[in-house]
Formats: C-alpha cells, sequence, structure tokens
C-alpha cells in the first residue's frame, strides 16, 4: 500500500545533503546564537560556571574584610602614623589600642634599632675621604641619630620595668650599650653630649636591673651561675671600654645586690667592692686585658 503523505527529505535513506544545505543550516546555527535571547542565557550559563567554580574553591575560606585588604596594603610608617592620629584625635581609645599590641621582645627591639642605626649611617653625606664629624656632618645626621637615641632610652625603660624579667633586660642593655659604643665622636665636643646622655640612661639602666633581679631573688626566683656570670663579664666590658667613665656606679650596684651568686662574701657585699676587681671574679678581669670587639662607626660603613 502506498502512503499518501510524500516522505521528509531528512528520512530518506542514502541521500546526502548538498554543500548548499550544510551551509543553511550553518548560517542559521550562527543567526540563532548571535540573538539578544541566546546572549543572555549564554551570559547567564557562563556566571552560573564561575560562580560554581568559586564556590568548589572558596569552600572554608573566609573571605577578608575590606578593612583588612586596605590595612594589608598600607607600609608600616603609614600604619604607625594612622594608630598615633587615633591616640591623638581620640585619647580614650589609647588603652584599648595598646592592650592589643604585642610588648616587644629583645629580637624585635635589636631589629628595630639595627635599622635605625642603618638609617643613621646612610644619612651622611658622601665624603671620598670617609664620614666627616665636623658639625655641617652633624646638622644633617642629627635627626636620625636623635631618633636612634630616643629609641634605645625608650626600649631600656620598657625592658627595665619593676615588672620586666631581669635576664631580658640584662640582654637588651648588654645590646644597647654596645650600640651605644658604635655612635660617632664628633669633632665638637658639645655634640658629642648626646652620646654621653645615653650612657648615663643606661648607667641608671643597668641599676635599675640589678635591683629587680635581687627583687626577683627574694621573691623565689633563681638565676644560673652561668647568666649572672655572663652579666657581670658584659657590664665590666662596658665599663672598661668607656674608661670606667660611666658604667662603674652600675658596677658597684651589681656587686652589692647580686654579687654573693657568683662569690661574693655576704659581709662583702656592703663595702660596694665592684665584681671585676674582686679577687673571686678574677677570671672575669683577665677576660678584660684587651678592649670589647665593638665594631666602629667607619668599619660599618665599609
Amino acid at each position: 500500500m502506498t502512503s499518501i503523505y510524500p516522505p521528509h527529505n531528512g528520512m530518506i535513506k542514502g541521500r546526502k545533503r548538498r554543500l548548499s544545505e550544510d551551509e543553511d543550516m550553518s548560517d542559521a546555527s550562527l543567526s540563532s546564537s548571535s540573538s539578544p535571547n541566546n546572549n543572555n542565557n549564554n551570559n547567564i550559563r557562563h556566571y552560573r560556571n564561575l560562580n560554581e567554580i568559586n564556590k568548589r574553591y572558596k569552600t572554608g575560606i573566609t573571605k577578608p574584610s575590606t578593612t583588612t585588604t586596605m590595612l594589608a596594603s598600607l607600609d608600616k610608617d603609614k600604619l604607625i602614623h594612622i594608630i598615633h592620629t587615633l591616640f591623638d584625635t581620640h585619647p580614650e581609645l589609647r588603652q584599648d589600642i595598646m592592650n592589643y599590641i604585642p610588648a616587644p621582645s629583645v629580637h624585635t627591639a635589636a631589629v628595630v634599632l639595627n635599622n635605625l642605626e642603618k638609617r643613621l649611617n646612610d644619612s651622611f653625606p658622601y665624603n671620598r675621604n670617609g664620614p666627616s664629624r665636623n658639625d655641617y656632618t652633624f646638622s644633617r645626621v642629627r635627626a636620625s641619630l636623635v631618633e636612634l637615641i630616643d629609641t634605645t632610652i625608650q626600649y631600656a625603660d620598657h625592658f627595665t620595668l619593676s615588672t620586666a624579667f631581669p635576664p631580658q633586660a640584662f640582654a637588651f642593655l648588654h645590646i644597647a650599650t654596645t650600640l651605644a659604643h658604635r655612635l660617632p665622636v664628633w669633632d665638637s665636643d658639645v655634640n658629642n653630649e648626646l652620646k654621653r646622655d645615653l650612657y648615663r640612661v643606661l648607667d641608671e639602666c643597668w641599676k635599675s636591673a640589678s635591683r629587680c633581679a635581687a627583687s626577683k631573688i627574694r621573691e623565689g626566683e633563681s638565676y644560673s651561675l652561668l647568666a649572672v656570670k655572663e652579666w657581670a663579664k658584659n657590664l665590666a666590658e662596658h665599663n672598661h671600654y668607656t674608661g670606667n667613665l660611666f658604667f662603674t656606679e652600675a658596677v658597684q650596684e651589681f656587686s652589692k645586690r647580686l654579687g654573693f651568686l657568683i662569690g661574693l662574701p655576704h659581709n662583702e657585699v656592703s663595702h660596694d667592692v665592684p665584681i671585676c676587681h674582686h679577687p673571686a671574679q678574677n677570671d672575669i678581669v683577665r677576660r678584660l686585658a684587651s678592649p670589647p670587639r665593638v665594631v666602629g662607626y667607619a668599619d660599618a660603613r665599609r
């Protein structure tokens, strides 16, 4: 029986489409995909795919806040400026902010001082004969020198507070006093007063550290013989380096408060016999036969 409906072209078996038909289909496909509705659909699918990818990669990750992102882009000096501005404009926030700032360690303090010392060295005007020590050079570097000295004093005060940990105090004071030795000696003696003032402050800090350690001992703390001898040796070296001009009182205070820990009899402590001259500490004195190895300022610039 013959069908009355003509067969569809696509249903004819074995009949190949002409090239013109393929081109027509291709053009139709391109025309269809370029329509506004299809573009919108494609964009929606594209963003959905991106969202799915982002979800897979961000699972379990907390997105940083805008404030955190902005603060992360600031350098240290800018952050310090912002905090100081807050202190000035909102003094009632000072204590709250300070509670969140961790106390400096000996290591972090030393890093800061090293950076400030480098800034001081870099501030010297070029001189083919080496850094000069005249008044003009002093005027050029004075700001950096004062900043370094002031920061050293602030850290020294921090580490020698009554609540401080004596081993940290003695460790920092050794670093700070060694730095003080490296400060330049100027042609004009009046310019050297800054360095002498630093020595005087550090002398007081060494005495304070000795009193603090003695107080801790009365409260039940103890320190190893090796540690106490190291503190005594460092202090005696600094006193020797300055020609016994700035740290003699600190040596005597150490001897009075802590001398018994390293062999000074109790009945001799009250006479303020300096540790670096007592017979029990001859080994320390022998080690002081030559000046401590302090890198000179000129050497540091080479």
